[in-house]
């Protein structure tokens, strides 16, 4: 989201124009070919390193909410169920790299009786090739971890179990999807007027994990910390069909929530912003799903145009214009539509649309992931 430039940061008045609410490998069985080294077999299958920024921000760890004296911490429904996740993955991890450690033994020792004659060139084979799959083993469980971060608790639960559900997020094929990016106006000023560095770290930290709670609750995908903001997106394989919906709802949300954490905490400013808030950009369209060093984003035109909507005044959701055909569409009845010139760098003012909730609600169906359970008999 290159924010901090001045085309992406243009204050200048927008105008409100009118209302429109209506082959397995060749095993080589020379000596230095069959040396399995530690390094080589674990190193990279069982290093988590997540960006310092997501590591702290949105882990949801006691540490991390709890900061100082001026939050007294975040209480949510999923922050238990994270916890008990995140110790499930641990746990699956740490018997996995038990075994993948005796496997390589295995080998090993197999290399040396090879070696002396003692076993036939058929057994040792077999050795690597369980080691490659306990590899691979390793290889999708730490994909799931770093999946963790990015979806419900419900979600996570049946993408473990679910194998054509993990593999709708690891598809070649682009999807359509609704892309949310949110920006932190004032950002800078606001890091500024903080009383010292670690009053604004715990409230920008704290803001994020509220906001990041918000998009989960409302079935959305979190993607990113962007340093200023957030990247979440809505795939409608995963948000389900009402997905516009659900993320112009997340996105109300997030501007409340914003705004009474700000007022919650301005004895951590020197001095209270009047102007301050979120800037949301929703744009709508076929989306690519990557995998980066087995950490999932999402890349493509909609995410580019979300980005330049999140520039929008404070307190602003605009959508551009395949998201408006959308959302009208469906929920015309259930949102407040106007026309709205924002002004894009390199392309001049271009016509978006602010969006905000309507007091009448529509009815939404829960994605096919969100199972009912039956609550146990007393």
């Amino acid at each position: 989201m290159a924010k901090g430039k001045a085309g992406n940061k243009d204050r200048s008045k927008k105008k409100v124009v009118k209302d429109v609410n209506a082959k397995e490998p060749t095993i080589n069985l020379d000596r230095e070919a069959l040396r399995i080294e530690p390094s080589s077999v674990l190193s990279s299958a069982f290093r988590i390193e997540p960006s310092p920024a997501l590591s702290s921000a949105f882990r949801i760890e006691p540490s991390s909410i709890l900061v100082s004296g001026h939050f007294p911490g975040l209480v949510s429904n999923l922050t238990d169920n994270y916890i008990q996740l995140e110790q499930d993955v641990e746990d699956k991890i740490r018997e996995l790299k038990q075994e993948n450690s005796r496997l390589r033994e295995e080998v090993i020792e197999k290399q040396k009786a090879l070696e002396e004659k003692e076993i036939e060139t058929g057994e040792l084979e077999e050795s690597i090739k369980r080691l490659e799959k306990s590899n691979e083993k390793v290889s999708q469980q730490q994909r799931l971890q770093h999946l963790l971060y990015k979806v419900h608790p419900a979600a996570w639960e049946k993408l473990k179990r679910d194998e054509a559900f993990r593999k709708l997020f690891y598809r070649d094929t682009p999807c359509p999807m609704f892309i949310m990016s949110i920006d932190i106006r004032k950002s800078t000023e606001l890091m500024l007027n903080a009383k010292d560095p670690k009053s604004y770290q715990g409230f920008i930290i704290t803001l994020c994990t509220q906001l990041k709670q918000i998009i989960l609750e409302n079935y959305g995908v979190f993607d990113k910390f962007t340093g200023d903001g957030i990247l979440a997106f809505f795939p409608q394989f995963y948000s389900g069909e009402d997905a516009a919906y659900c993320a112009i709802k997340a996105a109300a949300e997030c501007h409340a929530s914003f705004f009474n954490h700000y007022k919650k905490n301005r004895s951590c400013f020197t001095v209270i912003l009047k102007d301050v808030g979120l800037g949301i950009g929703i744009d709508f369209g076929e989306t690519q799903l990557v995998n980066v060093q087995d950490w999932l984003t999402v890349i493509g035109t909609p995410v580019v145009y979300a980005c330049r909507l999140s520039g929008a005044e404070a307190g602003h959701t605009l959508l551009n214009q395949q998201a408006y055909d959308k959302a009208s569409q469906k929920f015309g009845e259930f949102i407040n539509l106007q026309e709205y010139e924002q002004p894009f760098k390199h392309q001049g003012n271009v016509i978006a649309y602010t969006v905000s909730l309507a007091e009448k609600t529509p009815k939404i169906k829960p994605p096919d992931w969100l199972e009912k359970t039956t609550p146990p008999e007393k």
